[in-house]
């Protein structure tokens, strides 16, 4: 099922030192000295993408389901300072793994432990890796740069082919408008991926338009003054440091006509988290108007925290309620529409020279293969798949992983978590 074309019945894809070569039927692909991998009633689909998750949360799986959404905020932020280096490394590693046997094989990682980025790195997935900075304070905006340039430094070892690191900014109630424009103008000149938590809740809302509620408390209880904005978040964002960057603005559950038209105008992409953005109470994004306005949007899972497993499938019947899409326009949601908001070439697509990106999702025989994965698939349909012609996932097995190990290490992860959650 190549996304970009109709689906092939008894297809086949030839694939040679990580592309696919060509795609057709596997008669007509007859290639006698290529490895054979026969699939029986498997749909072979591009490796899907996920365009915005956090790797370093795995652990807490489940452990935060508070609410209000500032108060969940602030839950995170005060685990993720009681959790060590090695809780953050366990954590992301399981979680490349846990995408990989999702049929994941593209991450838009958003973090700040540098973990994420070296579990991309070292395990093979494909992505980019926003590296988050903090600094409410105008008065931080040059330590929090410093901070960022050596941050970026030492993930420039992790940086490759398969895997660009970028830089996020977090959210309109964690950065000043000083240190915006500095990432902003940092990431201008040096070409970066950028990524931002924008118009995620209506207290964010309040926060950057009126300078009130629990976010401009928290920030004047710790002594650092807020004032009212007077624009949303988004125009905010934008116009402040991210206007000409093409930024991948996540969530824009609080968005209207003249916002949309802004990220239009900026060539700026939206990460939509339909389930996140249902679980935390924030309210449901305009899936429906971010297509008419032309932005390019990619499905994502958010972080795991509040608790459902990695599931891109679930995610699009989430979605599908929101825009009246068919299912291969739903379908492209999560593989060649979030390549592009991610900004990752040849990915999210069965084509010559594309990557060899694909999983296989086994729902024995159907007569309409893209309705049966829009409509019934799961994560645990996925039976392979491969990175760059790579195998990396098969039936409950990742070659050459000691998953045992691995599951052990997060196990360790998971115990501190929940201590620190109390």
């Amino acid at each position: 099922m190549p996304v970009v074309a109709p689906p092939v019945k008894n297809g086949a894809v030839l694939v040679d030192e990580g592309r696919v070569i060509a795609v057709g039927t596997r008669h007509a692909l007859d290639a006698p000295h290529a490895r054979h991998v026969d699939l029986a009633d498997a749909i072979l689909l591009p490796g899907l993408i996920n365009a915005h998750a956090h790797l370093e949360l795995t652990s807490l799986r489940g452990l935060v389901a508070v609410k209000p959404f500032p108060r969940w905020v602030g839950t995170i932020r005060r685990v993720k300072e009681l959790l060590g280096s090695g809780d953050y490394r366990a954590a992301s590693r399981w979680g490349v793994l846990e995408h990989f046997a999702a049929g994941v094989t593209t991450i838009g990682d958003t973090g700040s432990s540098m973990e994420p980025a070296r579990a991309m790195a070292e395990l093979g997935a494909r992505g980019v890796a926003f590296h988050e900075v903090f600094g409410p304070d105008p008065a931080q905006a040059a330590s929090s740069m410093e901070g960022l340039h050596r941050a970026l430094d030492d993930l420039s070892a992790c940086s490759s082919e398969r895997l660009a690191i970028g830089v996020s900014p977090h959210a309109p109630y964690t950065v000043s408008a000083e240190l915006l424009r500095r990432v902003g103008d940092h990431a201008a000149a040096s070409s970066l991926n950028v990524a931002m938590h924008v118009a995620e809740s209506p207290e964010e809302t309040a926060f950057v338009r009126d300078g009130a509620g629990p976010f401009a408390e928290n920030l004047r209880r710790r002594g650092i003054t807020v004032s009212p904005r007077r624009l949303s978040p988004v125009r905010w964002a934008l116009e402040h440091g991210l206007g000409e960057v093409e930024p991948l603005l996540i969530h824009c559950v609080h968005t209207d006509a003249a916002d949309l038209e802004a990220i239009s105008l900026a060539a700026g992409s939206i990460a939509h988290c339909p389930w996140s953005n249902e679980a935390l109470g924030v309210g449901t994004a305009p899936l429906a108007s971010f297509l008419d306005h032309e932005i390019t949007t990619g499905i994502g899972t958010d972080s795991v925290a509040a608790g459902r497993e990695i599931d891109l499938f679930a995610e699009l019947r989430a979605a599908a309620p929101l825009a009246p899409l068919g299912a291969g326009r739903l379908l492209a949601l999560a593989t060649v529409d979030a390549a592009r908001a991610l900004g990752v070439s040849d990915a999210g697509l069965i084509e010559p020279g594309a990557w060899a990106d694909l999983c296989a999702v086994a729902l024995g025989d159907v007569d309409d293969p893209i309705a049966a994965i829009v409509r019934r698939a799961r994560a645990a349909d996925v039976t392979h798949t491969w990175v760059a012609g790579r195998l990396v996932y098969e039936r409950g097995s990742w070659p050459g992983i000691d998953a045992a190990a691995e599951r052990a290490a997060l196990a360790v992860a998971e115990n501190n978590a929940r201590r620190a959650v109390g």
